[in-house]
This record gives structure tokens, sequence and C-alpha cells, in this order.
């Protein structure tokens, strides 16, 4: 009471804020306009939008305030630290809110993973809610560390900080009615929770099927029309910018004056390079101006829409009530950020990282070069192809060159192709695959990570099975991570000990890691055009389009079911 009795009577002008914000210029979300007054803080709480006196005040002529970003689907694991660190990583970019699916150190470590991400996000710098994940594993076949049902996410629906399910990525195990997937979507409702979807290419019946299930949102449109078709049948579409997804100008052509309020901005998977060098929702909001969208309505969607979404009533917009999360800057289309407020303070990065222990996660043999050839006795075979600036791919038939049964090359003209491997490492099965891909280009070298979405399996490219095999064994010893191997040698890795994820070291020092190793695939041939890392991460997803390997087999996402490698 006291409390509401204060901030009444600051509003009104009799007693003093605490902090005021003299002379902004106001992005109005509400009326698409901007207003030059003071803002009037009361410790974490927007108290009035106007003239007002402040015991700290701000002069902010000239100056533009927006509210808080939020990245409305992120995967926090993507940049390879905590969530802590993370935290302080996002909000230097002005985010200030983020909904995060854990659903990577889930299919790894399971309820312990959520935990460790909740946590560890409660000694951040921003509020981070997270949504549950509802795909683990992504899909029935797929070989993760972990199973998560409907009995075990009822351990966390009702907490504090969890918005409701994650991203339904198993579309047929909805339309198709599958029990396993009810009892998840029935605990949502019955909850009054919100429900993420990724249904990429769904349409008709089947969307409609999708939707009935009551999920509302979708990051996986490519084009405007499959982005307009969603928004028709009411659901949210977020235009995604991550490291290897970059569908935000592809779909700007959707947006118009009557139905923007139904587009959120999302990063998804991004690395921690782009993170700190290039931003986060704050680029989301550079690139779709410099693309064409009015800046009011960028401002917008990452602040209003995402909040009003899921129903995040004390946030998205500066007005009086509201939380006090604030960004400051100069420019309307360059952003350029100058100082952030987090509930009614100026952000403050002078904090040291906590330590996080993680147990084993690399439960692996170690492999010899056979693992890797492949036996075979016919003239053609499938091969997984790249697309830079996307997460699909498409499956090509190449020409092989054969010796003594085993494939000695695979041809295209002016084509590099290597051999791609997943090895799974969760429950020493001995399972493991290989084929090959097209579009990487990578020459004299080997790649392998244990990032492999979404069950994290290893996996591993290259052009020859030594460096496969050396590369794949250095792994193993790292406890996860990702390595580069060529002539027989290791030339750079990073250690991710925390389920072959994440990080607890300085971002500082994870960069200067990332950096080495990007050089590192670029002298080695891998494409300019492509995020060498996250793009080989999602080559193991066999919910996207088209073709992807799996610890099985190759999957053809079209025809939803593993094919021959033989073409």
């Amino acid at each position: 009471m006291d409390k509401l009795k204060n901030n009444i009577d600051v509003a009104m002008g009799k007693l003093k804020a605490d902090l005021v914000l003299k002379n902004a210029s106001i992005i109005n979300v509400f009326t698409q306009s901007i207003e030059i007054a003071d803002v009037a803080i009361n410790k974490d709480t927007i108290i009035g939008i106007g003239n007002y006196e402040g015991i700290d005040e701000i002069d902010c002529h000239g100056q533009f305030v927006a509210p808080g970003f939020i990245d409305s689907h992120v995967h926090i694991e993507s940049s390879m630290v905590t969530p802590e660190v993370f935290s302080h990583l996002v909000i230097k970019k002005g985010v200030t809110t983020i909904i995060a699916d854990p659903h990577e150190i889930a299919n790894v470590m399971g309820e312990e993973g959520i935990r460790l991400m909740l946590n560890s996000s409660e000694k951040g710098a921003i509020d981070a809610f997270y949504m549950l994940p509802t795909c683990v594993p992504a899909i029935d076949f797929e070989d993760s560390g972990a199973v998560l049902n409907a009995d075990t996410l009822l351990n966390f629906i009702n907490e504090e900080k969890i918005l409701g399910l994650a991203e339904v990525m198993d579309v047929n195990a909805v339309t198709s009615g599958k029990p396993k997937m009810l009892e998840k979507i029935n605990l949502a409702s019955e909850n009054n929770k919100f429900i993420d979807g990724h249904c990429p290419n769904l349409e008709g019946k089947e969307l409609s099927a999708y939707r009935c299930a009551g999920i509302s949102t979708d990051h996986e449109s490519t084009d405007p029309q499959e982005a307009l078709t969603k928004i028709k049948i009411g659901m949210y579409v977020m235009l995604r910018e991550g490291s290897a997804a970059k569908d935000l100008i592809n779909l700007l052509p959707a947006v118009d004056d009557k139905n923007y309020q139904r587009f959120l901005f999302c990063t998804d998977d991004r690395h921690i390079e782009d993170l700190m060098e290039i931003g986060s929702i704050d680029n989301c909001i550079r690139l779709a101006i410099k693309g064409g969208l009015e800046p009011l309505k960028a401002y917008t969607i990452a602040t209003l829409n995402a909040a009003n979404c899921y129903n995040l009533k004390d946030r998205g917009a500066i007005a009086p009530g509201l939380k006090a999360d604030l960004v400051i800057f100069s420019d309307l289309e360059k952003l350029e950020i100058k100082n952030i407020i987090k509930d009614g303070k100026f952000y403050d990065n002078n904090v040291a990282p906590s330590k996080i222990e993680s147990r084993k996660s690399i439960n692996l043999k170690y492999v010899n070069e056979d693992t890797f050839q492949v036996k075979f006795s016919k003239e053609f075979v499938n091969v997984i192809r790249v697309h830079p600036g996307s997460l699909k791919t498409t499956k090509v038939k190449r020409r092989v060159q054969i010796k003594n049964n085993i494939i000695n090359n695979v041809i295209e003209k002016d084509k590099t192709i290597n051999k791609i491997a997943v090895i799974e490492r969760h429950k020493f099965s001995g399972k493991y695959f290989t084929g090959f891909i097209e579009g990487l280009g990578l020459r004299n070298a080997a790649i392998a990570q244990s990032i492999a979405h979404d069950s994290h399996n290893i996996i591993v490219i290259g052009d020859n099975d030594l460096d496969m095999m050396i590369a794949v064994n250095n792994l193993i010893d790292k406890e996860g991570g990702i390595v580069i191997v060529s002539n027989g040698k290791l030339l750079e890795a990073i250690s991710l000990p925390i389920g072959g994820l994440m990080t607890s070291e300085e971002p500082e020092v994870v960069l200067k890691k990332i950096k080495a190793l990007n050089q590192l695939a670029r002298e080695h041939g891998i494409n300019a055009d492509i995020d060498p890392f996250v793009t080989l991460s999602f080559m193991a997803l066999p919910v996207i389009p088209d073709l992807k390997i799996t610890a099985r087999g190759l999957f053809h996402y079209s025809s939803f079911k593993f094919i021959d490698l033989l073409a």
C-alpha cells in the first residue's frame, strides 16, 4: 500500500521521482509516434510521462528512448556461454527480456539441464523466461541423452519463469494425434500456458490441425507467402535472424500496416561472435529498417508485439505502471546504444560470472579410420547440399569413384564434397553413420563438434578419414566442444564441458577461440557466406527440410523417412 501511495504521489507531481530522463524523444509503440517529454521512474517502475522532477535527473535531449527489446525465441546454448554470461552480452545490445528454449541442454541432461539454465539465469542481468522443451528427443527415433514426457514437464509447468511449451518440432506427432505429444499439449492448455511452434512448409489441413492444438507461433517461415498463410490463421510469425538461418529480409515483404502487430523478432541460434560484434535484436531492428520497414514499426515488433504475444503485461512499452526497462540511443536507424536501464537502474557490467560444474556427457570410446569408410557398389549416392544463409538443405545425386568396394571419392564439377558423420555420444550405443555433404567446401582438414541439433551427438566433416578420426578423439578428450585438425595435427579447439554445449569462461576468451576457429575454417575452404559451426550443427536435425543425417542414417524430411545412401 505504501509503495502504491508513493507511486501515485510521484505521478501526481507531489513528490520527486527517483530518476527522471529529461527531454527524451520517447518512442510510443501504442500510437506509432515520437513525443518529447520526461520519463519519471520510481525504483523499477515507470511512474509518469510528461513534466517531472527527480532526485536524479539525466538530460536526454537529442536522445531516443525505447522500451527494452525482447527476443521472442532463443537458444542460449548456441552462444556457448552460460545464461548468466549470455545476459551480460545481450543487455548491452538493448535486450532486457528473452523467451528461451533450453531444449539443447535438455536433450543432453534432461531435467538437470533445465534446472541448470534456470539457476544460472537467476544470477543474470535480464529477465529470462523459459519454454519447456516438447521434443526431447526432437523426434521419436532420435538418439538423445534424455527423454522428457508430460509427467516430467509437470514438475516445472507452474514455476514463475515458465511461460509454456517450447517449439513443437515433431509436426507429425501433432497432426497424427500421437498420445505422448497430446499429453504435453494438454498439460499446457490445462495450466493456461503458451505453446510455441516450429512448422516449416506446413499448409492446408495439416496447418489447421497444428493450429487447433493451440500452437501460436512459428519461426521457420522462409518466404512471405508462407508467413502470410500463418498470419491469416492467427499465428505470430517470428522474423528470425540467427547466425545460420537469416530469414528476416526475405520475410519483410509480408509485413504491412494491417498485420505488423502479428510479427516478432527472434535470434533462435546465434553464435557468440555475432552477438558481441553484430548484435541481437538490435541487429534485427537495424536490418528491418534498412530493408524498408518503417522505423517505429521495427521498434514495436521488438517490444510491444512480443510482450503481447507472451502476455507479459508489465513491459513492452513506455507507459506509467510498466517496468522501467529502457534503451537510450542516438540514431533511430543506426541504433547506436548509449545506455540501458534495467528495473529502473543503469546497467553496470562490473560483474564476474559464476563457475558451473557439470557431469561428464561424452560417453564414447575412441574411433578409428574405419568408422568413416563407406562400403558401396553403386554408381551414385544421395548427398546433402547446403545453402548459404539457410538451415534448409536439398537432396542431390552425385557420382562416386569406388576402389575395393569402398567409396574413394564423390565427383561433381567444381564442387568440394566432404564426408560427414554423426556418432552417438550419450549411451555407448555404438551407433554411427557416414554420408556426404556439398556446399561447405572444407579442404585438407576435419571439423568435429559436440553441438549437433537437437540430440547433440558428435558430428564431424572432413576430406580424409585420418583427420576425422583425430578430430573426434580430441573432442572426446576435451569433454565436448569444437576442434579443427589438419594433416594429422590439432590446429585449434574450444572445450565446452557443460553438456558439450557451454563453458563458464569469460566471453572474451570464448570469442578469441571462436574467431581463431572461424579463421582456420575459412583458410581450409569453408564458404565465406556460411557460419561453419552453426551450419554444421543443423545438419543433424531431421525436423528441418530436406535431407539431414543422424547416427541412424540419412533422413528425408519431405517423405519423412530414412532413405538409402545409394541413389
